[in-house]
């Protein structure tokens, strides 16, 4: 059993946009991938169809609604890299 703490600058159920598509929701989940970057999940409601939209977005993509911070991560994606796992390729 794992006894990584996790932790997220993004407040679930507060307001996020995402700064390349500008699509704005509320902040419903927080996934912490094995060997991945932090994802959030921001619901929407289409108006014109009248249903709850959800997308997942990488958490450097939001931004706070109402503070207008970008959120912060101290870990990125993919897995982690040890001088052991540096190879060099020679060309033949």
């Amino acid at each position: 059993m794992s006894k990584t703490k996790y932790q997220s600058d993004i407040v679930l159920g507060e307001k996020y946009v995402d700064k390349q598509t500008g699509l704005e929701g509320v902040a419903t989940a927080i996934y912490f991938f094995q060997h991945g970057c932090e994802r959030v999940t921001i619901e929407t409601f289409d108006t014109v169809q009248k249903q709850i939209r959800e997308q997942t977005f990488d958490a450097p993509r939001l931004t706070h609604v109402a503070s207008g911070r970008t959120a912060r991560v101290t870990r990125t994606g993919g897995p982690d890299k040890s001088v052991d796992a540096i190879r060099t390729v020679v060309p033949r």
